[in-house]
């Protein structure tokens, strides 16, 4: 028993050694230990929007922008018109100071992806907010609610 408790505190102080000099890493905090990010906040870090009121935005405010966060394929196949792709993982080559500008500078940015899972948009409405911009909106059921709501579609490359 004695034994069994010896190597249990050995592997929590392990555990709390090597999580504290993570944490001394830049950009490699552990949400565990209380440095690391809080998640995306409905509110917060971004608004939900449905398919008609994002089609009204689009076609009442001159300047939305619409992000597909889809893969490149699926973004040819058919997107909201006008809008632009972006890729989560390649943020920091997307996100110029020529494209902060814009967005900084929109109307209203809508963030959708390809169905109701929008952890990934949540993400990059929370990275955008931490650079400065109001929430994003992000479109409650991605591109498939776009098309359920009978919304037009455009195909073509990536603007």
């Amino acid at each position: 028993m004695r034994g069994l408790l010896r190597d249990a505190a050995t592997i929590l102080a392990a555990v709390l050694l090597l999580g504290t000099a993570s944490n001394l890493i830049p950009a490699r905090h552990l949400a565990w230990w209380g440095k690391g990010t809080e998640p995306p906040a409905a509110g917060k870090d971004f608004q939900l929007l449905d398919a008609g009121s994002a089609d009204s935005m689009r076609t009442s405010l001159p300047r939305v922008v619409f992000l597909d966060t889809r893969a490149a394929a699926e973004f040819v196949a058919g997107h909201v018109p006008g809008a632009t792709a972006i890729s989560y993982t390649d943020l920091p080559r997307q996100l110029t100071a020529a494209r902060l500008t814009e967005l900084r500078n929109a109307d209203a940015v809508v963030v959708y992806g390809a169905s109701e899972e929008t952890d990934i948009e949540q993400l990059l409405a929370q990275e955008l907010r931490r650079r400065g911009m109001p929430p994003p909106y992000v479109l409650a059921g991605g591109v498939s609610a776009w098309i359920g709501a009978g919304l037009p579609l455009e195909r073509g490359d990536a603007r």
